[in-house]
């Protein structure tokens, strides 16, 4: 039985959806366009809106519309091979004229189609930057100091730590920014607009100044479409009592605080001038002894092989102290820092 095509009568061919292979190519799209499409772009970070999620983009208008017409072309089954070329034509505000160039191998033959299509940028804002611009904050880090106001030095150091970890964290993530500082008579609080960025922020200042850090959740209202408490995160890092160079106390240690991390307070003891820790897990039951400004200076008088002997720096008596490797090497006549600790002397050297 012979095979005819309806539409040009010619006999003997094969069939395409009922037509020959010419009639058929003739009529065949490889792609079907919309003829307007749009793209919505973040007016503030840059951010593109795709399949109902927010991404970090660094694409020019241009290079977006292109990226949307080439995404938005599909083509059929039987096209192999198919090159898009998107150009565009004019630019009017925030339309984009554009032609797609497309170009594909069908049955064996190479097919060439132009479909114009309009791109329109879409401008708003993502919810991230919505809420930076409410000043929209998570947590809240508060920076106060035991039994004490922290020093005008603490603040500036702090405020840079802050400043610069801010930084860092807001290449990957947007919601790392500071919303408001508030300076009070105890302390500084900053405002952070995300809990993961506070808690990232308050490990670098601990790491540099130590302290005890407690979180407080807060109730700040309630998520309408779930119905569940919306919750703030307090933290409060609570600097030492005592500073780089205070005297403090932990059992029968007594020692002279030489620095800080973020797990333990270090310090050089005075007797044996050898270094060791305290966790700040036992922050409670280190005892402030003796403030850097406690330090006085008093000169050494006499020397045998087992006393070194200075002079009270108060009352001029003279005061034996037993002599030991940390203190050794001093000279009589050498002019020595002293330090009174419950009611004794130590040779700070």
């Amino acid at each position: 039985m012979k095979m005819f095509c309806p539409k040009c009568g010619r006999e003997d061919e094969d069939l395409f959806k009922g037509l020959c292979k010419s009639c058929f190519l003739k009529e065949f799209q490889m792609v079907k366009p919309s003829n307007e499409m749009e793209f919505t772009v973040c007016a503030h970070c840059g951010s593109i809106l795709s399949h109902g999620k927010w991404y970090d983009s660094e694409l020019t208008d241009e290079e977006l519309v292109e990226k949307t017409l080439i995404e938005n072309v599909d083509a059929y089954e039987l096209v192999k091979d198919l090159e898009v070329i998107p150009e565009i034509l004019t630019v009017r505000g925030s339309i984009f004229d554009c032609m797609i160039h497309v170009e594909g191998e069908v049955l064996g033959e190479t097919l060439v189609e132009e479909h114009a299509v309009e791109v329109k940028r879409n401008r708003t804002m993502c919810p991230d930057c919505s809420k930076f611009a409410s000043g929209y904050y998570e947590s809240v880090i508060q920076i106060r100091a035991d039994k004490r106001v922290p020093g005008e030095d603490e603040i500036q150091a702090i405020d840079e730590i802050v400043r610069n970890r801010t930084r860092k964290l807001s290449e990957k993530n947007r919601m790392a920014y500071i919303a408001e500082v508030m300076t009070l008579k105890e302390g500084v609080d900053y405002y952070v607009g995300s809990y993961k960025a506070a808690r990232s922020i308050t490990n670098a200042i601990k790491d540099v100044f130590g302290g005890v850090v407690k979180e407080s959740p807060k109730i700040a209202g309630r998520n309408k479409s779930t119905g569940k408490d919306l919750y703030r995160i307090w933290i409060s890092l609570r600097l030492a009592a005592f500073k780089k160079g205070d005297f403090i106390g932990h059992g029968a240690d007594i020692g002279r605080v030489s620095g800080f991390d973020g797990n333990k307070v270090f310090m050089k003891d005075l007797d044996s001038h050898k270094t060791s820790s305290v966790s700040w897990r036992d922050y409670d039951k280190i005892e402030l002894l003796a403030g850097e400004e406690d330090v006085k200076k008093t000169t050494v008088t006499s020397k045998t092989p087992r006393t070194i002997q200075i002079l009270h720096p108060e009352t001029y008596e003279p005061v034996d102290i037993d002599l030991h490797e940390g203190i050794s090497d001093l000279e009589i006549g050498v002019e020595v820092d002293v330090v009174e600790i419950k009611g004794k002397l130590y040779i700070l050297h």
